[in-house]
Parts: C-alpha cells; structure tokens; sequence
C-alpha cells in the first residue's frame, strides 16, 4: 500500500528488465516510475545524492574529498533546496511523487544491492528537493568553466596571440545546425579580448567531458513520418547515467531515456504525439572569476566600490577512515569561491546560470510529456536554465524542428576566452539573450537538422552564444551519411549509429605513410597505414598503429618546458574535473599537423621529428603489449570498455565483483561512434554514447533504444549488463510496446483505503 496514490499502479517488465509503468493519474506515473528507479537503481541514487551534499568521502574516504570540497564550496545542496522551493506547486508535484515512489520501494525492505552492502548503507528517505540536487551536480562539472580555466592558463604559459591561433581557423568548412544546410569557414581570432584573461590568470597562478543528434523529415522516410536518432557521450560509468523506461496514464503515454534521480524524460524521449533529443550546445552560461583578496584575517574582497567582505560559512566533511576535514565556504558577488587560496590573495569565483538563482528548469519535466507538436514543445522550454542544449524533435504530423535551449548570459567577449578580473565591473552579466531571438528552425527545406555539438549559428547571428564548439568531423560525417538518403527508415539511422569512419585519421596517415621506418616492425606499420581505409574498427591492426602513434605524439609534445605548469591541477581544483595536458592538447594537435603549424613544437623540433620519435615509441608500445607479429595489434584489444564502479577501489575484498565485464570497442574520439580514450593514460574507453535511440513517428513501431550495461544497477543481476555486447556492436534493441505478453513478474503499487 502506497499513501496518497489516486489509483493502483502496474508495473509490467520486458524480456530486458526495462520498467513499463501504467497509471491511473499523471502524478502516480511519477511514483511508478521513483518505486522502479529505486528498485533498480538504489546504489546509484545514494552516490548522486552524497555527492551534490557533499557526502561522498563519508562512504569512499579521502580520494572522494576533493569533488566533496569543489560541491560544499558551490553550495550545490543549498542550490537545490532553493531551486525546489522556488518552484511552482504544479512543477514541484512530479518531484513530489517521484520522492513518494522512491520511499515507497525503501518500505517494502527489499534487500539492499550489492553496492549499498559492501558500503554499509542503509539509504535515508529521498526527499524531492534531491532531484534538483543530482541534476544540478551531474551538469555543474559538465559545462564550459574547465575550457576557460585550460585556456586562461595556456594563455599565461604562451601568451594570448598563441591561444587564438590555435583556438582558431580549422581549415574546413563547418557545417550550421542553423539554417540548415548551411556552412561557414571560421575567420582568424582576434587576440586583444585574451588580454584581461591573461592578466588575471598570471595574476592569480603566480599564487600557487559530445553528442549526436539529428532528425529526417517524413518526406525522406519510407513511412512518410519523421525519424528522430541520436546518442549523448559522457563518461561511462557502473551503472550508467541513463535508464530506459516507458510511463502510460491517460495524460501520456511516453518512453525513452531517463536521467536517474529526475521524473521525467527531460532529455530523450517519445509521446504518441512528438519525439525530442538533445545534445551539447556548448553555450556559454558559466564564468571564472578572478578574485583579489587583501591576503589577510579579514577575508575581504576588492569590487569597484570598495572592499567587501564574503559570504562565509564554515563546513565539515566526514571522511570515512580519516578524521573529518573543516573547510571555509566563501561567496563573492560573483559566485561561490572554487579555487585557489584568498589567504594568498587570489581566488577564482565561478558563476553560473544554476547557481545565480533558482533554475526554473524542472519545471518542463510534466508539460513536455503532454505536449501535442513541436511548437507545443518549444514554447515549454522557454523555462529552461542549464545545461544549453541543442533541441531536436518531431512530431506525427511530420514537422521537424530545432531550438537552442537554456539561459545565456550578455557580457563581454573575454568572459568566453577564461578567467577574468572580479575586481573591475567590465565582465558583468545583462540580462540574458532573449529566447525568442535563440537559434530555430522548423522544416528545413532539405528535410535534415543534424546536432554533433558543432557551431550553431553563423558570423551574421547578433549574439555570442558560446566559443568552445566540438570539431566538425561527427557533423561533417553524419552530413556525409545522411544528406543523399531517401526512403529511409528506422534500421538505415541505426546504421549510421556505428559510423566509424575518422576524419582526422586521414590527416596524420598521410603524414604518416610518408615515413620509411627505422626497422622492420615500424615499416609494417607504415605499409599498414598507407592501406587503410581510416574505419575505426575493433579489429583493425592499422587503427591500432594510427592511435598508439598519435598518442605518443601527444606525449612528446606536452613534455614541452613551456607547458609544465599545465601538468596539474591548480590549487582546489579537484581530480575529478583535471583534464590531464595530453587530453587537453589531443584535438589541438590535428589542425596543426594538417598546417604543418610547428606552434607547439618542442625547441628545434619540426613535425617530422614529433612524427618519427612517435612512430618508435607507438610501434614499441605494441610490440610490448602485443608481441612482434603485427596481426595481433587490433584496436579493440587495447580499446577497452571496463567502467569501474564508484566503491569497488574503496572496497578492493570484492575482488571487482561490482564491475561489469570489459568489451572490446571501435571508433575513437571524433567518430560518429565515439569512444574515446584518456590520451596519454593508456587506450581504455572512458567516454562513449552513454544510450542511443532512434524514435519512429509512424506509431512508435520500430523505436529502438540502447544503453551501455543494462536497466539495473544491481552488480552481477540478471539485467546488469544484458545489452552491453549489442551495445559494443553499435546495435539498438527494438522497444517493446507489448509488455503485457511477457512472462516478466508484475508489480502493483495499490493505494492506501481512504
């Protein structure tokens, strides 16, 4: 029995574990779908939760503690506990019945999962404020402030001229989300707006994670109904971010992709009526704050007006097998202090759309279930903040449609290139760039909007929306596959899922393919890559040499004296959000060798020497981890996909036991099948699709969906990891809309006698 539900709930699984949730009411959907959440997904709503508050050392000890301090310093709990409140009573009720259905799981005393037992957990009722709070912390690490913080610092390291060159032209013509079917070539950078972000970065160091989405227009379908395709990547984690479900009442009747701890389907999903997907916008709706502190007792800040003293508050972390950690929390105008010292005499501030004030975003979760068109649906996401993302959808009347989503804050153009100075009022935020003027379109007259995190928008659009655009090469190739397609249907766009062919590979085998090799292992590899045809698959032996020899490039060039300081984090800046230099350098270093740009090279040095010296050190790479035969080189034997759960290094006496199995995978980076490795720290896949989907508008009858392990997060459980090996295949496994013929246990949720 459930209090306060308006009707029984029937829950009903397929042949995969995924959850079909059917109720009388809308809110007793959103109980269903917190009961099944919790049942499948306990562990990981624990880990979001103490991680937004703050918590987690509490469970993993000291090497949780930097992301603890990084949560505690933003007020990530603080944040969430006011974005809630500030909700509508309408808007908070799906959060409301969300937290219901979680508690009632915890009720019925089901076994604890495995994760939560090794750990000694016995989770605390959820309350619904908590659904902010583990979107808020998934996405406040996922924006653009490491960008800025990697460029302000390069930009002290080499100068501001050397930053715009190699943030700049990329020699190819990029294709627009807006219009579409439109290209542009970037013009060189100009340098001047580096310079105040230069100034405060020196100043305050000399103190111390894409997607694919696209939709095709009924009249290039075989069905003449739209088709709607795409894949987020993120880290892969164990279990993973997203978690299949479908919820039925007479309101709606919606599948798709949920993001655990959140009602809803706020990033993929699909009604009878309209289907939507999103992907990375890269908007500009964060800033870095360099903060000038008098460096005493006082704690007081320089503003234009004076000095001012910041909020503070003092926090304890309890740390599990160490003793408890106390740390000041300091606010300026400007945001939350993250990083660096203000005993010093600098501290970086980070403002954020989601943190200036409260996030009015989870408040589209219930409308956008019941809207009827694309235009129904755009006019909903009016309300949302963060993250700025590319909006793609369709609806059963054949119209296809874009919109950029989310705020974005009017300020000056160095606010885009990294920190800037706190203590002027040059970089303030005005207002924010009206929705109505962001970025649409609808009906496109060549039937196709492909999102791959490319540029939005040309020189011609009035606003700055954002400077850190992912690389054309997904966009370019999805255009490539898709431009020339008529009479598609649902298994043609799931074959353009495991797309692996690289761009950028053509680039350096060409260079490449120049060498003659300095022994007999080392001519193969070139005689192996000037007969490859830059498919980035598991088993190819040419992919692997390409790779192994790109990276040790990457490796002699960031052992340039120059860039020493970028080699590790700066003062607060926790592991979880440092991107080593080898990873930062790795989608600079292909534009350059495509200019024979020598801007980077180590003293003396050209591209030719990088190229040899790599050539070695991959070739020896191989025969080390491999052997002396070449045909035992393959790709997929180093491009493993083995995800570690949170708490299986905290508790190594399970022998791995929370870990799902490894599996070999293609593609790389840049590829429409993207799985991308740590550049510099070995070939394992730590960021690929994290779920793919194609939604068929023609009655919903060939949907298909994926994610990288399976519906429950249940280490070793029948659905664990049942759709891992499809998902390494590229493949996408038919939605299931007949849930009631399977032979699955149902589960009925009845409401409390009145």
């Amino acid at each position: 029995m459930v209090a306060g539900l308006d009707g029984e709930v029937v829950i009903h699984r397929d042949e995969l574990g995924i959850p079909h949730v059917r109720a009388t009411t809308a809110r007793d959907a959103f109980v269903g779908q917190g009961f099944v959440q919790a049942e499948d997904r306990l562990g990981q709503l624990e880990y979001d939760r103490r991680r937004a508050s703050g918590r987690w050392a509490e469970v993993a000890g000291r090497g949780a503690l930097g992301f603890d301090v990084f949560a505690r310093r933003c007020g990530l709990g603080q944040a969430a506990r006011r974005e809630f409140d500030a909700l509508s009573p309408e808007a908070q009720e799906p959060l409301i019945a969300f937290a219901t259905g979680v508690n009632a799981h915890l009720a019925t005393g089901a076994p604890l999962p495995p994760d939560l037992q090794v750990a000694g957990i016995t989770p605390e009722p959820w309350s619904p404020w908590e659904c902010c709070a583990v979107f808020l912390v998934r996405h406040v690490a996922f924006a653009n402030w490491q960008r800025k913080l990697w460029r302000g610092r390069l930009a002290a390291a080499l100068g501001g001229e050397a930053v715009a060159h190699l943030e700049g032209d990329d020699a190819r013509d990029v294709p627009l989300i807006v219009p579409p079917g439109s290209w542009w070539r970037a013009a060189p950078r100009d340098p001047s707006g580096l310079d105040p972000v230069t100034m405060a970065t020196a100043a305050f160091v000399e103190t111390e994670h894409g997607s694919n989405g696209w939709v095709v227009s009924g009249a290039r379908t075989a069905s003449g109904f739209p088709l709607l395709a795409g894949d987020p990547h993120r880290l892969v984690e164990a279990p993973g971010v997203y978690y299949q479900c479908r919820l039925a009442c007479p309101e709606f009747d919606a599948l798709g992709l949920a993001f655990v701890g959140v009602p809803g389907l706020p990033h993929f999903g699909q009604t009878e009526h309209v289907a939507w997907g999103v992907t990375n916008a890269n908007g500009d709706y964060q800033d870095l704050y360099v903060e000038r502190f008098r460096g005493d007792d006082t704690l007081e800040y320089e503003t234009p007006s004076g000095w001012f003293v910041p909020e503070h508050r003092i926090e304890t972390i309890v740390v599990l097998g160490d003793d408890a950690v106390v740390i000041d929390c300091l606010e300026t105008r400007h945001g939350p202090i993250v990083f660096g010292d203000p005993a010093t005499g600098f501290g970086v501030a980070l403002r954020s759309t989601a943190l200036v004030e409260p996030s009015t975003g989870l408040s589209v979760l219930a409308p956008m279930l019941r809207a009827s068109n694309v235009d129904e649906l755009d006019e909903i996401m009016r309300a949302w903040v963060d993250p700025a993302n590319n909006l793609v959808s369709a609806d059963v009347a054949g119209n296809i449609a874009y919109r950029t989503t989310g705020r974005v804050p009017v300020r000056s153009r160095a606010n885009a290139w990294g920190p800037v100075p706190g203590w002027t009022n040059d970089h303030e935020w005005h207002d924010d760039v009206p929705y109505d003027a962001l970025p649409r379109a609808k009906n496109p007259d060549g039937g196709l909007i492909v999102t791959a995190n490319q540029r939005i928008v040309g020189d011609d659009y009035p606003h700055y929306l954002g400077l850190d655009y992912a690389r054309p090469d997904r966009a370019i190739r999805l255009h490539d596959r898709l431009d020339d397609l008529a009479a598609v249907d649902a298994s043609a766009m799931a074959a353009v899922h495991q797309d692996r062919q690289s761009l950028p590979a053509e680039v350096w085998t060409e260079r490449l393919g120049r060498l003659e090799g300095a022994d007999e292992w080392e001519r193969l590899a070139v005689e192996a890559l000037r007969a490859w045809d830059c498919v980035m698959d598991a088993d190819s032996v040419a992919a692997a040499v390409y790779m192994v020899v790109r990276d040790a490039a990457g490796r002699v060039i960031a052992h340039d004296p120059r860039l020493a300081e970028l080699r590790v984090p700066i003062t607060g800046e926790p592991s979880a959000t440092f991107a080593p230099l080898e990873m930062r350098l790795w989608p600079l270093l292909t534009p350059l060798l495509a200019r024979d740009d020598a801007l980077l090279m180590p003293a003396t040095q050209t591209w030719d020497d990088v190229l040899a010296a790599a050539l070695s050190d991959g070739v020896g790479v191989l025969r080390t981890v491999f052997g002396d035969e070449p045909a035992a080189w393959r790709w997929g034997a180093l491009h493993v996909c083995a995800p570690r759960h949170p708490l299986s290094a905290v508790h190594p006496e399970t022998d791995g036991a929370l870990n799902p199995p490894g599996v070999e995978l293609g593609g790389e980076w840049d590829t429409v099948f993207a799985a991308a490795h740590p550049a510099g720290s070995g070939f394992g896949v730590t960021t690929a699709s994290v779920a793919r989907y194609v939604f068929d508008l023609d009655g919903r009858r060939s949907s298909a969906w994926i994610v990288p392990l399976g519906a429950s997060g249940a280490a070793g459980g029948r659905h664990f990891s049942d759709q891992q090996r499809a998902w390494a295949d590229g493949i996408v496994l038919p939605v299931n809309l007949d849930v009631a013929q399977t032979s699955e246990p149902v589960t009925r949720l009845k409401p409390e006698p009145r």
